[in-house]
């Protein structure tokens, strides 16, 4: 038994477990606030906003204080405020407490993918990524379908302290079977690479913007196509919403062949057709028999997942030596975008339900195809080493 991979697998889990999990409690949430969609929305929001704005940081921490003392800590930290939201007194806390638990997921997630980096060889690194990836939507899921289950029954204060235990014996397996690794702390006075010019940068510009318009779309259909099928004729309950998410199991056999697409079409191809996937998934969504829908929303993740891989890897193929401080603001985007597509689409939810949504998501799907389209260049065309890509360091969403 490799412990060393399966810790890697465990801290994907842990690092997604809880960050989207009330998505399935939103009708419960909702419910609680006073028939708030937008506010209700805001409790996933705040969770994604605090990722974002703590993201460029974990590196610099984990090349201050380590990668394996930095990804352990934040596992552990990450159970505090896990704890704390079953107990949240009034919605703002709620928010507050989501807030500082995004603050220290990107030093379990940011912080593992250059563990990986660096701890196994180019080629066999790719695998344990794969493996890696595998573990964040697997967290992900688990963490939909746990806290869907567990309010069911018990409520979704129950829910939250039902992730933050699971978090913990996650924290504790991943201290005892991470390896220390090769963990050299950076010097002060190590130059730092300045982040205007990346931001000017035509090819990384675009794929901020697609970063953004990607996770707006899947954290907005998701979030409000629960709210969808709680309202009749469908009014499922937590546990029955939290089934939807089985759609993203199919990105743990699917993700892992998004390489071979990159190699035989180019990234700007592979995010125009990955796109086209999930608009066509979004459409079917507006027919009202449930197993169409079930069918649509796996088009829809399968699309946005190939299309998180062909951005990912282009920013982490085209920024060469600044691949770190580029996949900092990359993420930063990405998470920005999470956070609002939690609320934005609550003001088309009230005005036109969920076809607006539909329509919504379908415009940033083609702004973010035109973008990648016409920005996701190498410089003169010339084709441009993988050896030591490193995929998908958005993690699952």
């Amino acid at each position: 038994m490799n412990r060393r991979r399966i810790a890697v697998t465990l801290a994907g889990i842990a690092a997604f477990i809880n960050l989207y999990a009330p998505q399935s409690l939103l009708p419960l949430l909702r419910d609680w606030i006073g028939n708030d969609a937008a506010r209700a929305g805001l409790i996933v929001s705040a969770g994604t906003f605090g990722v974002a704005i703590a993201a460029p940081f974990a590196g610099l921490l984990a090349d201050r204080f380590g990668r394996r003392r930095v990804i352990v800590i934040a596992a552990f930290l990450a159970v505090v405020p896990g704890l704390l939201a079953g107990l949240a007194p009034t919605p703002e806390a709620l928010m507050l407490i989501r807030l500082v638990q995004g603050l220290c997921l990107p030093g379990i997630f940011a912080v593992t993918v250059a563990y990986i980096a660096e701890e196994w060889p180019a080629a066999e690194a790719r695998a344990v990524t794969a493996v890696y990836v595998a573990g964040t939507i697997g967290g992900g899921f688990c963490g939909r379908l746990l806290s869907g289950v567990v309010a069911e029954f018990a409520g979704w204060r129950w829910a939250f302290a039902s992730l933050a235990l699971l978090q913990l014996a996650l924290a504790l397996l991943i201290r005892v079977w991470l390896p220390p690794g090769r963990d050299i702390p950076r010097l002060r006075g190590t130059p730092r690479t300045p982040l205007l010019p990346l931001l000017l940068r035509p090819g990384l510009r675009g794929a901020y913007a697609t970063g953004f318009l990607m996770l707006f779309a899947l954290v907005g259909g998701f979030t409000y196509m629960t709210l969808h099928l709680s309202q009749a004729p469908y009014s499922l309950g937590p546990a029955a919403l939290s089934t939807i998410f089985v759609v993203y199991l199919a990105g743990i056999v699917i993700t892992p062949y998004s390489g071979r697409l990159l190699n035989a079409y180019g990234h700007a191809k592979v995010l125009v057709m990955a796109w086209a996937f999930g608009v066509t998934g979004l459409l079917l969504t507006l027919f009202p028999p449930l197993p169409v829908i079930g069918v649509g929303l796996c088009l829809f993740s399968l699309g946005l997942f190939i299309a998180q891989t062909a951005t990912t890897s282009f920013v982490s193929e085209s920024a060469g030596l600044q691949r770190g401080p580029a996949v900092g603001l990359y993420v930063t985007c990405y998470y920005l975008g999470g956070s609002a597509g939690g609320v934005i689409p609550a003001v088309v939810w009230h005005w036109a339900g969920w076809p607006g949504v539909v329509g919504l998501m379908c415009c940033a799907g083609g702004i973010a195809a035109l973008i990648g389209w016409r920005s996701f260049r190498f410089p003169k065309d010339e084709p441009h080493p993988v050896e030591d890509a490193v995929p998908e360091v958005g993690g699952e969403a």
